[in-house]
């Protein structure tokens, strides 16, 4: 009985130790996944991290403990699908066990032994990553949010006792599923004959998939064009599930057809198959990709995915940030109405001002088509000379169209996320003023889009000088260091100063007759002519929040777009290393008939090359769409760029780490 345990130990030691590198790689990227998931998993009920975001503190437990469970939930699928990838590959050396006369439950048995020491092996390593990294991720995550705290390691028991049963559970089920795929190689002996598809088949599919690819791109830019004229009807919705649908079936057809018959045609074609590399040689390599395909597929439509998420959150986050800078440009802004009171508060405080701004604007009645309503709009805008636009901070004009000082920019809200259009408005009419005829678009307000009601207008400087106004007012803004250290009695104090007068607008038949009364008493009741003028805005605390949010977004991004990488990458890497005796047969058949050693290598290395490329470049293909979705009409900016390209730089990273290691199994294989 011993000497059979230690014969069984003996097995379960010659397995792991010749499929050494495919567990590594394997056990590197679960660790991380489990260490990621612990660290995640502790944030909810850190101390430190609810007395630094007291702001958040109802909602850290519940993101943290819904962004731990998607994440454990990926990271499970994972675990399932290239767990089988090892049992596959002992295929041939359990049907060989089983000819010597080992009983089946003993090798089901060794399966699931074999799985539950490699995720102990990767639980232990990934909890000690998070240990040690928790420290690290927890002050990332402050640094992002701008908290100026220490972050201190904490894990409680309620955690630890998750962690356990977690490993305990996945640990099990893992095993299970890998001892019933033993069971079922043993049931069935021989080995499946592949249907092959006929070429008459393949090549229209692949030409399909083209048209596929081609109509999804000419939608795209359809959907360009709707995002910005009928953003409000069904077309755009419909648009975009024929993209996504047209995009996974179309790669997965030029996969399956397109790209076999460009091979078996350059496999014709002897002056390219034998350039550089025998047609034995090339065959082999044909072959290997061939069997790739649907893990190509797949890799290629999660990258694209990835991409397309990072891209859209990248952008939304842009979005955000440019939305809240339109709104609270200055740390603090008043009108003629509040100036004064600002100004003694904040001689009480240590407030170091950087910069002061003052405007005199104008504000007066117009009438105009809205293309966005697609009706005729008659309110007050408020005017701001070409001057004094360009006196203010370079920030103030950065989401704008450029203009001269002859020139008209008309200042309005952004209808979605999305860049607004650049078109020129036509046509607004203006009391007791010249038409303006053309005006270009803007969306970056001076002293903020709240200051004010309705858009504002950028007018030259004699235009503005000559117009008459129905009401006159003046904007002032601060920059300070480090805030305007304004209390929170003097906040309530503010408070009633919030709005500064009020102005009922009596519309008649046509702007000249129409007239503004300025109305210092909120109103018993709102008319719908009846507008707000604010006295002051104040985005201290806003901003803070604003960056907090937005500081637990990225980091949040970030986890998850280098989780995935992570497990893509892992994916192709393994997928090359699990070698069947099929291929093993082919290398050592090249190797027979006098192939050279810088051959072979070549082999290793057109297929890594092209096993990693070609999905890369699919996914970038793809992911093309939402770039230009939301980048539609401007310059792809540097941040996009080094994002797409440090995934790149990764991903390729997993390519060569791949080549290394398949090229010293091949060499300790064949002894070449």
């Amino acid at each position: 009985m011993e000497g059979t345990i230690l014969m069984y130990q003996k097995i379960i030691k010659r397995s792991l130790s010749n499929m050494r590198d495919s567990y590594l790689i394997y056990i590197l990227a679960c660790s991380f996944a489990i260490g990621v998931f612990g660290i995640l998993l502790s944030m909810g009920d850190n101390p430190s991290l609810h007395y630094a975001l007291r702001w958040w503190d109802t909602l850290i437990d519940d993101i943290t403990a819904m962004m731990s469970g998607l994440f454990a939930l990926c990271a499970f699928v994972y675990m399932i699908y290239v767990g089988g990838f090892f049992i596959k590959q002992q295929r041939n050396e359990f049907l060989t066990f089983e000819k010597l006369g080992m009983q089946r439950w003993v090798i089901v048995a060794i399966g699931f032994i074999q799985t539950v020491i490699v995720q102990a092996i990767a639980w232990i390593i990934g909890l000690i990553f998070m240990f040690v990294f928790q420290k690290f991720m927890g002050m990332l995550l402050f640094y992002l949010m701008q908290v100026r705290l220490n972050f201190e390691m904490y894990i409680g028991l309620q955690n630890i006792g998750q962690l356990f049963t977690l490993f305990i559970g996945s640990t099990l089920i893992l095993s299970v599923i890998n001892a019933v795929k033993t069971m079922r190689i043993l049931q069935k002996k021989k080995r499946k004959n592949s249907v092959k598809t006929r070429w008459r088949l393949k090549i229209p599919a692949g030409v399909f998939g083209i048209v596929l690819l081609l109509t999804a791109q000419v939608c795209t830019l359809c959907l360009f064009k709707d995002m910005h004229t009928v953003s409000y009807s069904s077309r755009p919705m419909m648009e975009i599930g024929y993209i996504m649908g047209a995009d996974i079936l179309g790669t997965y057809l030029v996969y399956y057809g397109f790209l076999p018959s460009v091979l078996n045609i350059m496999e014709k074609i002897h002056s390219v198959a034998y350039s550089g590399i025998n047609i034995f040689s090339f065959k082999y390599m044909k072959e290997r990709l061939f069997q790739n395909i649907s893990i190509l597929w797949f890799v290629t439509e999660l990258s694209a995915l990835a991409l397309a998420l990072l891209t859209f959150c990248y952008f939304g986050y842009q979005a955000v940030h440019q939305n809240y800078n339109s709104a609270y440009p200055f740390e603090l802004a008043a009108n003629e109405d509040t100036v004064k009171v600002i100004r003694e508060e904040l001689k009480k405080n240590d407030a170091k001002v950087k910069g002061t701004y003052k405007t005199a604007v104008k504000i007066n009645l117009v009438s105009y088509y809205s293309k966005s309503s697609q009706s005729y709009i008659r309110q007050p805008m408020t005017f701001m000379s070409y001057s004094a636009y360009k006196s203010l901070p370079k920030r103030m004009r950065k989401g704008n169209s450029n203009i001269n000082s002859h020139q008209f920019l008309k200042i309005d809200y952004k209808s979605s996320v999305m860049y607004g259009n650049q078109e020129k408005e036509h046509d607004i009419e203006v009391k007791n003023a010249p038409m303006i005829q053309s005006a270009k678009v803007g969306y970056s307000f001076p002293y903020g889009s709240s200051m004010h009601f309705g858009p504002m207008m950028i007018v030259p400087n004699k235009y503005y000088q000559s117009m008459p106004a129905e009401v006159k007012d003046t904007f002032y803004g601060w920059d300070f260091k480090k805030g305007d250290r304004l209390s929170h009695s003097q906040l309530q104090k503010l408070n009633s100063y919030r709005d500064a007068y009020y102005m009922k607008v009596d519309f008649k038949s046509s702007l000249s007759r129409s007239s503004i009364k300025v109305m210092k008493k909120e109103p018993n009741k709102y008319a719908a002519s009846t507008y707000t003028q604010a006295g002051f805005l104040r985005q201290g605390s806003l901003k803070k929040h604003f960056k907090q949010g937005g500081g637990f977004y990225l980091f949040i991004v970030a986890l998850y777009s280098v989780a995935l990488l992570i497990a893509l990458g892992s994916v192709l890497t393994l997928r090359i290393l699990l070698r069947d005796d099929y291929q093993s047969n082919q290398l050592r058949t090249l190797q027979k008939i006098g192939v050279e050693e810088t051959e072979v290598k070549k082999i290793i290395i057109r297929e890594n090359t092209l096993t990693f490329l070609i999905p890369i470049v699919f996914a970038l293909i793809q992911s093309f769409a939402a770039i230009a979705m939301f980048d539609f009409g401007r310059h792809i900016s540097k941040n996009i760029i080094l994002i797409y390209g440090g995934y790149i730089v990764l991903y390729a990273l997993f390519g060569l780490i791949s080549y290394k290691v398949s090229w010293r199994g091949v060499k300790q294989k064949f002894n070449l």
